[in-house]
């Protein structure tokens, strides 16, 4: 009551949106500096952007005329420093490894974007070199590639050619692995648990749009997600980083990530919607195979609050900030201003926070990267003042957005001096606590001692709290049964709608019981069963080979088998078996 009485008076007084649990209001706009770095010493469009040895690195693309560059460049003391190249990777893939190295593959072969190439090169912080090394099994230009907790890496993706999935041994060699049920350009790539991979795109590798969005895997078969048929996935046709809105914990077995979606048609399919607002953004949360909406207290601006139109976010995707339990979506309006959608994603609903540039003429509007430091960079990109990529004109600028730094705080439709709006906040606060008092100074005047003790007392009945953690811990039981007598565990395939269609239930009705009974996700959840079984067949089998049980228990590699044994039990294997007088070996 007190709350709502204090938002009412602050709204009334202040003359500003509140948020509170999901309000239709507008999120807080906050004006920013951008910080402008040195130029690069080439323009640049279709070049791969990463941190790697705690510098700022752009590699490959094509300059002015849409000629391919085999240079990269580097950013210390304050000046950007040119390094030859192997191959020129415009439109390539670039992949930073738990190493600290980079790996760099595949770019249009000829100038104005024109085919595919084999090349392969690594790239060493250290001494900022570059070394040729190897050849994909495919050639392709804007792909995707990811790092497997097995150390190797997962490549796929195409454009105006075959689409595979391949994989890099961690060494020196690419393998085919499998085919695709659609060809993707640039697609997402999901880790999940047990070194499985999920691929995601809304286009073909002809860059047209897909009716039905089917779900590829590294191991088991397609499958679809009625969520990502009105939602569609976000593409872009610029290299970027699969893990850049990774979120999750691998360390706890915990792999979920973020991924922009629309509910629109692409303008270009519709010339008349040119410039024109085309439909709403949102974000969904991906954790293993579950795909889930990502509650917001409002909705993702897609209007510039300072009457320059749409906010277009389609040369943009969400990078995160573990650190910071923030997520950063860019985009950019006619009149040259980016703005960052900044999105508080531990908490349900999340906040959302809008900042803004002043116009920003030789901006180039490009695939962000976040810093150490927690900033995010643009750096190079188109040069045009309108929402089209322009790959014959690129700019050699770059900017730093400090997200740290927060200028004038403004809401959509006012402007206040911040002594006014504090000067307001006391009095609405003076005014609330005047209320409080009147308030409790009736109710204990109206109430006898002897009934204040009734009231006591008739607190300790059930709550809605309770009642649902009596709901969560049946439901839970359920859970434990089924999988118990059907050891669903052992299939190493298995995912939380396996568990949910056999109990003619919601999936989100299962990771959310198990979170709240037992404070782990669903894959940690299975990976307690999984190790619990491989314990019990080797105090049976006393005389069977590791490699024998966590296949048998459902583990698929025997990395991630040894590193979740000792997550669960807090030993390792050869010291939980030296208790029993085993080897196992």
């Amino acid at each position: 009551m007190l709350y709502r009485l204090f938002l009412l008076l602050l709204t009334t007084a202040v003359g500003a949106p509140i948020l509170a649990n999901g309000g239709d209001a507008s999120c807080p706009i906050i004006h920013i500096t951008p910080q402008r770095l040195p130029d690069l010493n080439i323009p640049r469009e279709g070049h791969a952007v990463f941190c790697a040895g705690g510098e700022l690195v752009v590699a490959g693309g094509h300059t002015n005329g849409f000629v391919p560059t085999a240079t990269a460049e580097y950013l210390r003391d304050g000046e950007w420093h040119q390094l030859p190249m192997t191959y020129t990777h415009d439109h390539g893939t670039a992949l930073v490894l738990r190493s600290g190295q980079v790996l760099l593959a595949g770019g249009s072969k000829e100038e104005m974007g024109v085919g595919q190439t084999f090349g392969v090169e690594m790239y060493n912080p250290a001494n900022h070199s570059f070394t040729g090394f190897g050849c994909l099994d495919q050639k392709r230009t804007l792909a995707s590639a990811i790092e497997l907790d097995s150390g190797r890496v997962l490549i796929t993706g195409n454009w105006y050619a075959d689409d595979v999935v391949e994989m890099f041994d961690g060494q020196k060699f690419f393998t085919l692995v499998k085919s695709v049920s659609v060809g993707r350009v640039v697609p997402y790539l999901f880790r999940t648990s047990q070194d499985d991979v999920l691929i995601v795109g809304d286009r073909d590798t002809r860059d047209h749009l897909a009716d039905t969005i089917v779900v590829d895997r590294l191991y088991g078969e397609p499958f679809t997600v009625p969520l990502l048929q009105q939602w569609k996935p976000l593409t872009y046709n610029a290299p970027t980083t699969a893990d850049a809105g990774f979120i999750g914990d691998e360390t706890q077995g915990r792999y979920t990530y973020l991924m922009v979606v629309k509910n629109f048609e692409r303008t270009r399919e519709k010339p008349e919607l040119k410039g024109q607002p085309a439909g709403q953004m949102a974000v969904v949360m991906v954790e293993d195979t579950v795909f889930t909406m990502l509650p917001t207290v409002c909705p993702i601006p897609m209007m510039s609050p300072l009457g320059s139109g749409p906010i277009i976010y389609d040369r943009g995707y969400i990078v995160a900030d573990r650190q910071a339990k923030q997520a950063y979506l860019c985009g950019v309006d006619k009149d040259k201003r980016l703005y960052v959608v900044s999105i508080g994603y531990t908490k349900r609903p999340a906040p959302l926070t809008l900042y803004y540039t002043d116009p920003l003429p030789d901006c180039g509007f490009y695939v962000p990267v976040l810093t150490p430091q927690g900033n995010v960079a643009i750096i190079g990109g188109s040069s045009k003042t309108d929402y089209d990529s322009d790959n014959f004109t690129p700019t050699a600028s770059a900017w730093l957005i400090p997200l740290g730094q927060q200028d004038d705080v403004i809401s959509a439709a006012n402007r206040w001096p911040v002594s006014l709006l504090w000067w307001l906040l006391a009095v609405a606060a003076v005014l609330m606590v005047g209320v409080w008092v009147i308030i409790h100074r009736r109710n204990t005047k109206a109430v006898h001692p002897a009934q204040q003790a009734e009231c006591v007392d008739n607190r300790e009945e059930p709550s809605e709290i309770e009642a649902d953690n009596n709901r969560n811990e049946e439901l839970l039981n359920h859970i434990c049964q089924l999988i118990d007598e059907q050891q669903l565990f052992r299939n190493s395939e298995l995912k939380v709608t396996d568990v949910a269609a056999a109990m003619g239930t919601n999936s989100r009705y299962v990771t959310d019981c198990i979170r709240a009974c037992r404070g782990i996700t669903f894959t940690q959840f299975v990976n307690e069963y999984r190790v619990g079984y491989v314990q019990q067949i080797l105090r049976q089998h006393p005389d069977m080979k590791v490699f024998e049980a966590y296949t048998q228990a459902g583990f698929t590699s025997e990395r991630s088998f040894f590193r979740i044994f000792k997550d669960v039990t807090g030993m390792t294997t050869t010291e939980w078996m030296s208790q029993f007088g085993q080897t196992g070996e």
